[in-house]
C-alpha cells in the first residue's frame, strides 16, 4: 500500500483506489483546493474532471432527462418499479460539479432504496453564491410537488445530497419544517457539510492532507460559496447552527470515518434525534470523504444497503 495514502484509510478496497491514483499522480488527488494560485485557474480545474460521466442506462435505471425552465434536471428511474422521490443535490463544494459528477451515485441510491432519483443543476459559486444553490434545489422541490410534468407523486417526496449538496438538502429540509418549501418525508444527507469549517474540531485537526478532501481544502470551498464569510454565518448555509431542530424531517445521515465534515454530521445526527427526529445515522470507518462516488465498492455497497430501509419506510 502506498505511503501516499492516509493510514486511517484502511479499508483495503478504497485503500487500493488510492494508491492507484496517488502512483499516476505523485500524491493523493486533493484537487486544486489545497494548490496555490490563482482561485480562477483551481476552478477551472475542478470542473474539468475528467471522471464526472453519464454511465449508460441498463436493466435496474432507466434516467430521464427534464427541465424546469431553465433549470435542468435528471431522473433516474427504478425500472422494477419505485416509490416516492429524493429531490438530489450534487457534491463539489458549491463551486463545481454538474448532472454526470454524482451520476452513478444516483443510480446506486434509487436502486438501493427503490425511490427515483431527481438530480438538480443547480447554480455554482463564486459566480452563484449563497443561497443560489438553495434556491435552485427549492425550486426544484416545487417542481416534483407540483407532479413533474406526470413524473413524481406530490405526496411522496424527499430531499437528498452529497457533500456539499448534503448541506444543500439539509438546509432545504429547514425551509421545509418552516413551511417554507414543500412537504418532505425524509432528508438524506451522505457526507454532508453541516456547519462553518472549524479548525479546533477532532476530524479538522486530523485531516489535513493525503485525503481527497482536507481541512484547507474544506475552508477555500466555503470562503467561494460565502461571499461575506467573516459576517454571522446564516443558519441555512450552516444547518447545526440552527437553534432547534424539532419538527424536522427523518434523516439519514452517513459519515465516513477518516473525512473532516465526520464530527458534524455525528454531531447533527445527535441534534436530531434528542430533538425527538427519527434518524438513521451510519459512521464508515476507515473511508475518506468521496468514498460513495469512487468506483463501486463493498464499502460503498454496504452502507446504501443499510441506509435504505430507513428512506423505503419513510415512503411507505
Amino acid at each position: 500500500m502506498s505511503d501516499s495514502v492516509h493510514p486511517a484509510i484502511t479499508d483495503p478496497d478504497v485503500r487500493a483506489h488510492l494508491a492507484r491514483l496517488a502512483a499516476r499522480a505523485g500524491t493523493i488527488p486533493s484537487g486544486a483546493t489545497d494548490a496555490a494560485g490563482d482561485d480562477a485557474a483551481r476552478i477551472a480545474e475542478l470542473r474539468a474532471n475528467p471522471s464526472w460521466v453519464r454511465l449508460p442506462d441498463d436493466d435496474v435505471i432507466e434516467s430521464i432527462d427534464t427541465a424546469d425552465g431553465d433549470l435542468a434536471l435528471r431522473l433516474y428511474r427504478p425500472r422494477a418499479g419505485h416509490r416516492g422521490t429524493l429531490v438530489f443535490a450534487h457534491g463539489g463544494g458549491w463551486v463545481a460539479g454538474d448532472l454526470d459528477n454524482n451520476d452513478a451515485l444516483c443510480r446506486a441510491l434509487a436502486a438501493a432504496t427503490g425511490a427515483q432519483v431527481l438530480s438538480v443543476n443547480y447554480r455554482l459559486a463564486p459566480e452563484h453564491p449563497f443561497p443560489a444553490g438553495l434556491d435552485d434545489l427549492d425550486r426544484a422541490l416545487r417542481f416534483a410537488a407540483e407532479g413533474a410534468g406526470g413524473l413524481t407523486d406530490p405526496t411522496l417526496l424527499g430531499v437528498a445530497g452529497h457533500s456539499a449538496g448534503g448541506n444543500l438538502a439539509a438546509a432545504l429540509a429547514l425551509r421545509s419544517r418552516a413551511g417554507r418549501a414543500p412537504g418532505i418525508r425524509v432528508q438524506v444527507l451522505l457526507c454532508p457539510v453541516l456547519d462553518a469549517p472549524d479548525p479546533d474540531r477532532p476530524s479538522y485537526r486530523a485531516h489535513t492532507e493525503n485525503l481527497p478532501l482536507t481541512a484547507r481544502g474544506m475552508q477555500w470551498y466555503w470562503g467561494l460559496y460565502l461571499a461575506d464569510a467573516a459576517s454571522a454565518v446564516p443558519v441555512e448555509a450552516a444547518p447545526l447552527r440552527a437553534p432547534d431542530l424539532a419538527g424536522s424531517a427523518p434523516a439519514v445521515i452517513v459519515a465516513a470515518g477518516a473525512d473532516p465534515l465526520s464530527d458534524e454530521a455525528e454531531e447533527y445526527a445527535e441534534r436530531l434525534a434528542a430533538s425527538g427526529t427519527p434518524v438513521e445515522f451510519v459512521r464508515r470507518e476507515g473511508v475518506p470523504h468521496l468514498f460513495l462516488v469512487f468506483p463501486s465498492t463493498p464499502a460503498r455497497d454496504a452502507v446504501l444497503a443499510a441506509v435504505a430501509p430507513a428512506v423505503r419506510a419513510a415512503f411507505a
